[in-house]
């Protein structure tokens, strides 16, 4: 890299990171008991990060969490993070500070990233910085603030680096280059939401086929280094891809994904406004949100000088031009799920659309698309000399700019007159904000179509800087009004359902059923170290919360063989106090409720007959009839390698316990199964007396285990091998990458 270029690298960096720090200000150092704000990041993300932080400074990484879902494989969750470079900021720091910090080094990324993709595709500077700012501090930045939603933000802000690395691997046309490429691409697989990936994927599937037709001649090159960038970034990703396949082949995503799941979330074509008028529909921090609820999957506002410039390049088009806008098209399109026909095409013919829902996420690709148009278009126009560009722009710029004024002003007379006749007693609010989104974007667009004009102009170069910095002043006002004020602290306390709970529970292992309790709090149990039925979290075990659900009762047998001891409501459960199995009031603590639950069966318990139900529907029937004691009994799906005695006396004491550890005294009149109340997953191991055993699935759900007659001692452990197989291949894949960058370096 010549000295130039890589003082160009440095001073967009800093600008990125200056702007960035600015952007977040106050929120940079949170208080403790505040976090960067979002429902999601307080009730999903930060118990993630907590839940890793607190591990690492305990020297270990929490592969299992025995405090929800009643156990559930935590680092199989992509959205944990631990794996991934960036995230180790919020494990280094307090975990409420390094989520500010992540955030704020994922914005400059994004910056920094589309300005770097659009120059080496030609563009000039100044447009490559406009482009950089349209990119980072746009609608997806705003909607995933205020839904704190770190994670998508994070995989999509490495989205032009991926299209950068792909770019320069072909035009070098060495293999080298193709695995160093790869970097960018394992990186987002491990920022960890895997959903966001597909549409990077189309992303960058459709750049390698335009390079593909564009380049005849070195069409086998393209298709090489894009494969080999593919499986490279795959393979640098497989310590997190290979145990999440693992986890997902056993979780409910996958087996409800229908067509109506699949479009949750489609954009309405109203909101197409929000293109030119992001507060058209308000916003939810201030004025309030009156659109379809779910400002964050609607928002992907790519700033006024981004439409400006597509007017520019329909004027002078060329085939990247093309390649733009029909991205911009095809990403709008599918954004309209199931209001268009398109995503309907998609989700019967492309088996990656029927794993994900929330079509307006293709969006995405329109916002990509027309921040590098910005940067391309100003770029096209600035190659031609002075004389031609003012022939070619001068009566095409003043009419365009005049013709979508007058229509955005008279769409604002019509708004209003509307919204009067349809609404004469509420013009107070919604229609002012309408009105207003009107004014700021004919204001906008009236300076910037001048801005442009006299920045393509200029004959000096000094006054062509001094149009340049009023162009890039504008494009961060016109992104920083609607981005700006979804930068907020909220507290970071779990509810305080959760400490009532902590405070009759204390450190027994009791395991706890909420019941109403609200889903966005379900997941405190697990920073609290509460045993907990349920979470709240996109991977579920789908065995256990099929069985936990199968009767919606608190009273369920179900929960008996799950072993749950208490059910806490923020209501009193009066209904369920009657009946077989009643529940009783344990205590109330402040506006919390805590039962006793009718029938109480030990985490570890002996069993000495089974019954042997393959089919796990009828298996959970046979739980809730009425002549099946599961005190007694336990239902498998296949025949104990022991022989059962049909009764049994004895006991099970739990002598210690830690997540992914169980030590267990048993004494046993006779051959019997050892029942564990916590969900069946690869990777546990269970001795018995020093040997190693085979165990079992009972009631669908838990675990069990063959013990002889007399004293045994069984320990449990939780050894995810699987995570040595794809840690090796990350390793090596990690290794290959550096190899590559060295002998390109000497290259």
């Amino acid at each position: 890299m010549s000295r130039f270029w890589r003082r160009e690298w440095v001073q967009n960096t800093a600008v990125f990171l200056l702007l960035s720090l600015l952007f977040f200000n106050r929120t940079l150092f949170p208080p403790a008991g505040q976090v960067l704000g979002g429902y999601d990041m307080r009730g999903a993300y930060l118990p993630l990060y907590q839940a890793v932080h607190d591990a690492l400074r305990q020297g270990t990484l929490p592969f299992w969490d025995p405090y929800r879902f009643n156990g559930n494989p935590l680092m199989a969750d992509p959205q944990q993070s631990a794996f991934y470079p960036p995230a180790w900021l919020m494990f280094i720091l307090p975990a409420n500070v390094g989520v500010s910090w992540y955030m704020a080094f994922h914005v400059a990324l994004a910056g920094v990233g589309m300005a770097a993709f659009t120059r080496y595709l030609g563009a000039r500077r100044l447009p490559a910085l406009l482009a950089g700012v349209a990119f980072a501090f746009s609608g997806l930045l705003a909607g995933r603030l205020w839904a704190g939603h770190s994670a998508v933000y994070a995989i999509d802000s490495w989205t032009p680096w991926i299209l950068l690395g792909l770019a320069w691997a072909v035009r070098q046309g060495r293999w080298e280059t193709a695995v160093v490429a790869a970097l960018p691409f394992g990186l987002a697989i491990l920022a960890g939401h895997l959903p966001s990936f597909l549409y990077i994927g189309l992303l960058w599937g459709a750049l390698a086929l335009y390079l593909w037709l564009t380049q005849p001649g070195r069409r086998v090159v393209v298709v090489r280094q894009a494969a080999i960038m593919l499986l490279l970034g795959l393979a640098l990703a497989a310590v997190q891809l290979v145990p999440f396949a693992q986890f997902s082949a056993a979780t409910n995503r996958v087996s409800t994904a229908d067509y109506e799941f699949a479009t949750d979330y489609s954009l309405p074509p109203a909101h197409l406004i929000t293109l030119l008028l992001p507060h058209f529909f308000g916003e939810p921090t201030r004025v309030g949100y009156w659109s379809v609820p779910t400002f964050e999957e609607l928002t992907y506002y790519a700033g006024v000088l981004a439409l400006l410039a597509l007017l520019l390049a329909l004027r002078r088009a060329d085939k990247l031009t093309w390649f733009y806008v029909l991205l911009m098209l095809l990403g709008l399109s599918l954004a309209l799920g199931r209001y268009g026909v398109l995503y309907r095409f998609a989700f019967d013919w492309l088996p990656p659309f029927r794993l994900v829902r929330a079509p307006a996420r293709a969006a995405f690709l329109f916002l990509v698309a027309a921040t590098a148009l910005l940067a391309h278009a100003l770029s096209r126009w600035q190659e031609l000399p002075l004389a031609e560009r003012k022939a070619q722009l001068a009566g095409y710029w003043r009419w365009s700019l005049t013709a979508v004024g007058v229509a955005l002003f008279l769409a604002l007379a019509v708004t209003g007159a509307l919204f009067i006749t349809i609404h004469p007693t509420e013009t107070s609010g919604r229609l002012w904000q309408q009105v207003g989104g009107y004014g700021v974007a004919l204001f906008v667009w009236g300076v910037g179509g001048t801005l442009i004009w006299a920045y393509l102009m200029s004959e000096q170069p000094q006054r062509r800087q001094s149009w340049g910095g009023a162009l890039l002043l504008l494009a961060v006002t016109d992104m920083w009004l609607f981005a700006f004020k979804m930068v907020r602290l909220e507290t970071a306390v779990p509810d305080a359902i959760w400490f009532d709970v902590k405070a009759v529970v204390g450190e027994e292992p009791l395991k706890v059923l909420p019941w109403g309790v609200p889903e966005f709090s379900q997941s405190f149990s697990l920073t609290l170290q509460i045993y907990s039925m349920f979470g709240y979290a996109s991977l579920e075990p789908a065995d256990t919360i099929a069985l936990a659900s199968s009767v919606p009762d608190p009273r369920s047998s179900a929960y008996d063989v799950l072993g749950a001891a208490l059910v806490v409501a923020p209501v009193p459960l009066e209904q369920y106090t009657q009946g077989e199995r009643p529940l009783t009031l344990l205590a109330k603590q402040g506006n919390t409720w805590i039962y006793q639950r009718g029938r109480t069966l030990p985490p570890a318990r002996l069993v000495g007959q089974a019954e042997i139900i393959a089919d796990p529907q009828a298996a959970t029937a046979r739980i809730h009839q009425p002549d099946f004691d599961p005190t007694t009994t336990a239902i498998l799906a296949q025949p104990p390698a022991c022989s059962l005695a049909g009764s049994v006396s004895g006991t099970a004491e739990l002598l210690e316990k830690a997540p992914g550890y169980w030590r267990i005294r048993a004494q046993s009149s006779a051959p019997a199964l050892l029942i564990l109340a916590e969900t069946a997953y690869p990777g546990w191991q269970v001795t018995i007396n020093g040997a190693r055993e085979s165990w079992y699935t009972a009631y669908t759900a838990v675990r069990a285990v063959c013990i002889p007659a007399g004293e045994s001692e069984i320990i449990w452990r939780f050894v995810p091998t699987i995570f040595l197989w794809g840690g090796a291949v990350s390793l090596l894949a990690l290794l290959l990458i550096g190899v590559s960058a060295m002998r390109q370096r000497r290259g």
